[in-house]
């Protein structure tokens, strides 16, 4: 997703080199395909989220409608393939599946183990799960690797589930919460608002490997064309950071899912994170 402090290639390489469609050439509306809720990026009520308000925004620079479709993460390359929708938000530089690639990636997801320090510390390893209760994600098992895959295998405490149970770790009903951790923060919120400075409890402990970086992939190339120039766009009128700390302040969430977005347009907003994220970025799982 990137330039400047950080040059990704890859996505270049997977994307058909062509110019610039111009701006009379852009759809007048678009469908895109939204995973059901990953809260506070995509919010229940299906209207908001900081991926969906970001979204709408940048199409809406470009004078163009959003319609967004919500469906689980199985369903996307199949519905994307018949023509359900126009754009799918969950795809990688290496997946065939037609259509034209972003030409960096979008969003960027990075899951850890979170803990209660005063309990646990520290972690070193993913192998350190096994003695502990732990509650993850939904599919945890299938995104977070084989490495995590095996010492969760027969683990006797361990559970996904759909909703996050942030609350758990501080009723002592588990020790260990797998998730990313803005979704973390929403939960913890939600289920028990009084822990307003919960950060100052928890440790984060980054032992499942490097997070994923998300392309957008897009039916025509205007309407990828189209987009972009409403990234730009979003940056330039500070649109984006007014909903970013819309979202901070109201969730409490990090600048992190866009990190890919900001190393782009923004690297002088965190250059050693952009500098790290470089091998990180080449070295996704797809």
């Amino acid at each position: 997703m990137w330039l400047t402090a950080v040059v990704f290639t890859a996505a270049a390489a997977a994307t058909p080199v062509a110019e610039r469609a111009s701006v009379s050439s852009s759809p007048a509306s678009v469908k895109i395909g939204l995973q059901s809720v990953i809260a506070p990026f995509v919010l229940s009520d299906h209207a908001s989220g900081l991926y969906a308000d970001v979204l709408r925004a940048a199409f809406a620079s470009q004078q163009i409608a959003v319609e967004f479709l919500y469906l689980p993460n199985v369903r996307f390359e199949e519905q994307f393939r018949q023509g359900v929708f126009d754009i799918t938000t969950a795809s990688s530089s290496q997946q065939v599946q037609g259509g034209y690639l972003s030409r960096w990636p979008v969003s960027y997801f990075h899951n850890m183990a979170i803990t209660l320090r005063s309990r646990i510390p520290a972690l070193s390893t993913v192998e350190d799960l096994k003695k502990y209760r732990v509650i993850a994600f939904r599919n945890a098992q299938k995104v977070l690797g084989p490495a995590y895959a095996a010492a969760m295998a027969n683990h006797p405490n361990y559970r996904e589930t759909v909703t996050m149970p942030s609350g758990t770790l501080f009723l002592d009903r588990t020790d260990v919460i797998i998730s990313q951790p803005d979704v973390f923060r929403y939960y913890l919120k939600l289920q028990l608002p009084q822990k307003r400075n919960a950060d100052a409890e928890l440790a984060f402990h980054d032992v499942l490997g490097p997070g994923r970086f998300y392309w957008m992939r897009f039916r025509t190339e205007a309407q990828r064309d189209a987009f972009e120039r409403g990234i730009a766009q979003i940056y330039t009128t500070g649109e984006i950071d007014r909903i970013l700390e819309r979202y901070q302040r109201d969730y409490n969430v990090t600048r992190d899912f866009f990190i890919a977005l900001d190393c782009h347009f923004r690297p002088e907003l965190a250059p050693q994170k952009c500098k790290k994220l470089s091998k990180a970025w080449n070295d996704t799982p797809n």
